[in-house]
């Protein structure tokens, strides 16, 4: 498993399926939170397992927790769950290590706690810079919590933020789907995300 004598790069995906409430368009595994302990207990156990057989094989390039909602937890769950893969395998210096997030589940305090923690890059999940479009997707913010949390990303540290938004949203027209690209331009995201 080595390339030249180094180890090979692995990519690690971290699954959170926790959510506030599921959204109308989501396909994805994901639940409301109710007793997460049973499943953090099961994913240490997971991690510790496969560093067990992986880890001395490959040195870690990204880690990426998705879902789901992983803010949905506390900043100090997520940074344990962190600590236990950097415990079981080797970082790659300047490795990416990114959470997914929606507005209206972080805070200053929790986006302070995940980028001391080693967290270096934050996805967004906002979908739309209008509130009337949030709303028939069933998200649980609006675009100026995004945009709040978005700058408390940015005043916590995080010079890596990427944001997702859809396009063909129910009675979306191709003027707002524009408007809402500029809007999020604006901030300057080093990264969008933008599909259907």
């Amino acid at each position: 498993m080595k390339e030249n004598g180094e180890k090979k790069g692995l990519g690690i995906y971290v699954h959170i399926p926790f959510c506030v409430k599921k959204c109308a368009y989501c396909d994805f595994l994901s639940f409301p939170v109710k007793d997460k302990e049973p499943y953090l207990f099961a994913l240490k156990r997971e991690i510790f397992a496969a560093a067990e057989r992986y880890g001395d094989r490959y040195r870690v390039d990204t880690v990426f927790f998705g879902g789901g909602t992983p803010t949905v937890l506390s900043g100090e769950i997520l940074t344990s769950l962190l600590d236990c893969i950097q415990d079981g395998f080797p970082i790659s210096v300047g490795a990416e290590i990114t959470t997914e997030a929606n507005p209206g589940t972080t805070d200053k305090r929790k986006l302070d706690v995940l980028r001391r923690g080693g967290f270096n890059r934050i996805s967004f999940g906002c979908q739309s810079a209008k509130d009337g479009e949030l709303e028939v997707l069933g998200r649980i913010h609006t675009f100026e919590q995004f945009v709040r949390e978005f700058r408390e990303a940015r005043a916590a540290g995080f010079a890596n933020i990427n944001v997702d938004l859809m396009s063909a949203i129910p009675r979306q027209t191709g003027e707002s789907w524009r408007e809402s690209l500029e809007t999020v331009a604006d901030l300057g995201p080093e990264h969008i995300s933008a599909y259907s």
